[in-house]
């Protein structure tokens, strides 16, 4: 066998030497790329905006509908999901975990079976039932900062549906629910609404965007992706009504799209950050 000369073995040393080259831009490409992220989304008409994700999938990250908002939250702090839209209450109060957008407001709508009301003021003198479950919440603080603010005399009471009032105030999944139940009820106004007109401010937040500490830490281009893809879906579900309660029924946000439409003028289709998002956040405490 013939004896390598010095240029051939510098050759081998130099192809050897890029093949490892190679190898470490590939693996430092993996790192910046990131892991496809793992998002849940709650079955609530506050969630329509991202019927989109659930209807289109993608490599660079996984949406799953969630039974409950708990159920999301659960999930995230198992470490089972990197982010997910949670009703603001409960994302606030969920560890290591980190508010990265305001994507609706408080979804507070008052109903009534007898006289409608289109304004707060409408409920001078009324008995109001706020639904149990949102006792102690931003959407009580929400209601209770409406009346105040217009100085409305009236009775508030916990309970929803056989509850004698005058007026019920719920978040707009149990108004669909009540809504189907009872012919006699109809959707007086979105306390939303009514603060931006009463208050000229950014009502308190809702729905938003929680995402684990840990994973920011990691995340790549995959979460940059994601971010992007939940901004356009917002903008598109804020421009195409139709398709968008489509999507929402056939996703299972809504149990039909008739449901879907009658739900979506009072539905937010946000993407708030910094500044604005931090002013939606400090309105849920009146300010």
């Amino acid at each position: 066998m013939k004896h390598r000369t010095a240029s051939q073995i510098r050759l081998i040393f130099a192809a050897f030497g890029a093949l490892l080259l190679l190898l470490g831009l590939l693996l430092w490409q993996g790192v910046r790329r990131g892991d496809a992220v793992r998002v849940g989304i709650p079955r609530s008409s506050a969630a329509y905006g991202a019927a989109m994700l659930l209807q289109t999938p993608s490599a660079q990250y996984t949406c799953v509908l969630g039974s409950t908002p708990k159920a999301l939250q659960d999930a995230l702090l198992a470490g089972d999901l990197d982010a997910a839209l949670l009703p603001c209450d409960l994302a606030l109060e969920t560890p290591d975990c980190v508010l990265r957008a305001v994507l609706g407001y408080e979804s507070l709508v008052v109903l009534s079976r007898g006289e409608p009301a289109s304004t707060p003021a409408g409920l001078t003198d009324a008995t109001v039932a706020l639904q149990e479950e949102l006792g102690g919440t931003g959407a009580e603080a929400m209601l209770r900062t409406l009346l105040k603010q217009e100085k409305i005399p009236c009775t508030l009471l916990y309970g929803i549906a056989d509850t004698p009032a005058d007026f019920y105030a719920c978040d707009l999944d149990t108004a669909a629910r009540l809504l189907a139940q009872d012919a006699r009820l109809r959707l007086c106004f979105s306390c939303a609404d009514a603060w931006r007109k009463q208050l000229s401010s950014l009502p308190p937040a809702g729905l938003c965007l929680a995402v684990r500490q840990e994973y920011l830490s990691r995340a790549g281009r995959d979460y940059t992706a994601f971010e992007n893809a939940l901004k356009n879906a917002m903008r598109y579900g804020d421009e195409k009504r139709k398709k968008t309660t489509a999507m929402a029924a056939a996703a299972g946000l809504a149990a039909s799209q008739e449901e879907a439409d009658l739900l979506y003028p009072y539905c937010d289709f946000l993407y708030l950050t910094g500044a604005e998002m931090n002013a939606a956040l400090a309105a849920r405490n009146g300010k």
